[in-house]
């Protein structure tokens, strides 16, 4: 007999008991109802090993065995014998792997000592199996190379498996960095947006943990000699918060040398606790994103943080611009506000007081955060009419005449006249509350002697602010209300010259009128 043939062995080796699914061996499972073939399988891959990791050999007496611990354990081999509670047995099993526990997986090696009741093209052809051997012309030589030629499968098809699960998280991530920028772009907060910037990154390749964003001064990178400036700290999250407080001293040593390293070269730089990559502003300015090593310790994921860091930085840099513009939209609003006020003899902390009490008016009511910030933008545009108005009728001290009250309630279809045609939503907003913000709920007012609902809810708010602060306020030609007073008349005219519902929410947010009239007072 040839000396790679199966011997068999003297005594029963003991059965080994499953262990955990991912320990550094490779689990193989013997099914067969002869004791004998478990000894001699045992001793022709003893020693046996691929990619540095051993053999972990189990072996099932029976088909029905061998199921539950398929249920329980991923094995990467399973020799089985095909004739053992029955005829078919083996074969009862390799349906049960493949369809019920739909595991394509694990390699499956029929051993047959009886190749009657399994043909081998038969068997081959009918079930998905991926070797066929007979018992009889086994040697340890073919056993080995059998299940040495399945492990190599069985690995590639893991790592297969591994590499498509990634694609798809990595898509996933994609989705996510998409949805996250767009969302993102229309916000015109810029710390919340930096702050989530760095919340989607951790959530996308560390798990939550922590990430921060350094802005380096011009000088880091050499820029014609100039003096160096600090590192910035813009925002950080996780572990690295205090930096939000502290800036750039409240990193640990090897982070900030990273990052200076990083700024330095002008490019991505990692060690063993931290990877960094490397941006800039709009402007040219250089810029890092900080995040833990393990949520780059692939290239997929590396590419996944620039990606996500490169057009987060973009991003920020849009919502820096669009707040700029905003702002500075704001203060032309207030200056021309201010200037049509000055020709009434009013100052220009009047139209920032209605502008801030229309804000909050408008939040007690429902409307939203947004449409409450156009509101407190557009408010203070309401008197843009009288700016054509003559000096003899605006600055008149007594009672006008009829004539001239006709010519003074003119003003705001003059103020809409001059709004029209713009499209930015301050500006539309503002002609509705110029043309209307004279109209009354009781339908008396001017220009369209409009009622009720039929008023803009903006012009609505924007009137009760208006003369809340115009009787509560003292000017040249009177003297202020007391508080008191002022409230018992807008109380009084609930309903006439004003909606309930505003008046209503106009109450409900004292604290905060009080507040913003005590914050700007005239000086």
């Amino acid at each position: 007999m040839p000396s790679d043939q199966f011997e068999f062995a003297a005594e029963e080796t003991p059965l080994i008991p499953a262990s955990d699914g991912h320990s550094a061996t490779w689990k193989v499972l013997l099914v067969d109802d002869d004791p004998d073939i478990h000894n001699v399988t045992r001793l022709a891959l003893a020693g046996l090993a691929h990619a540095d990791r051993p053999l972990e050999l189990h072996s099932a007496e029976s088909a029905e065995q061998a199921s539950e611990m398929l249920r329980q354990t991923l094995y990467a081999v399973a020799l089985i014998d095909v004739v053992m509670e029955s005829d078919e047995a083996g074969l009862d099993l390799v349906r049960y792997i493949r369809e019920t526990l739909n595991e394509g997986r694990t390699r499956l090696i029929i051993r047959t000592g009886q190749a009657g009741l399994a043909p081998a093209w038969d068997t081959v052809r009918d079930f998905d199996i991926n070797g066929y051997e007979e018992k009889s012309f086994q040697t340890a030589t073919r056993l080995k190379t059998a299940v040495l030629t399945a492990l190599r499968s069985f690995e590639q098809i893991c790592a297969l498996e591994k590499a498509q699960r990634r694609i798809a998280a990595h898509t996933a991530g994609l989705r996510d960095i998409l949805d996250a920028l767009s969302d993102m772009a229309g916000d015109n907060d810029l710390p919340a947006a930096e702050q989530r910037m760095l919340s989607e990154l951790s959530r996308l390749v560390t798990g939550g943990q922590a990430s921060v964003l350094v802005q380096g001064g011009s000088a880091v990178i050499v820029d014609h000699g100039r003096e160096p400036e600090p590192l910035k700290v813009i925002a950080a999250s996780g572990a690295f918060d205090l930096a939000n407080r502290v800036g750039i001293s409240a990193l640990p040593p090897s982070a900030t040398e990273l990052i200076t390293r990083c700024l330095r070269d002008g490019a991505d730089s990692s060690h063993a606790n931290y990877y960094c990559t490397y941006s800039e502003s709009a402007t040219g300015n250089p810029r890092v994103f900080l995040v833990h090593a393990d949520a780059a310790q692939h290239e997929l994921d590396r590419e996944l943080v620039q990606l996500f860091c490169r057009n987060a930085s973009l991003a920020r840099d849009a919502i820096a611009l669009n707040v700029d513009l905003e702002r500075s939209q704001e203060d032309i609003v207030l200056l021309i506000s201010e200037a049509v006020e000055a020709r009434s003899m009013e100052t220009g902390h009047h139209v920032q007081r209605v502008g801030a009490y229309s804000q909050v008016i408008a939040q007690r009511l429902g409307v939203s955060e947004e449409d409450a910030k156009i509101l407190r933008m557009a408010s203070p545009l309401h008197d843009l009419g009288k700016i054509a108005i003559a000096d003899a009728i605006l600055k008149k001290p007594g009672k006008l005449t009829a004539e001239e009250r006709t010519e003074m309630e003119k003003h705001p279809e003059i103020g809409a006249a001059i709004l029209s045609g713009q499209d930015r939503p301050v500006l539309q907003a503002a002609k509705i509350i110029s043309l209307q913000h004279q109209e009354k709920w009781d339908g008396t007012g001017y220009p369209y002697g409009l009622a009720g609902d039929d008023i803009h809810i903006f012009a609505q708010i924007t009137a009760i602010a208006d003369v809340f602060d115009a009787i509560s306020s003292e000017r040249c030609y009177k003297a202020a209300w007391p508080l008191e007073r002022c409230f018992e008349f807008l109380k009084e005219q609930r309903g006439r010259h004003f909606g309930p519902a505003v008046v209503d929410a106009f109450f409900d947010s004292m604290d905060d009128i009080i507040a913003i009239r005590d914050a700007l007072q005239d000086h």
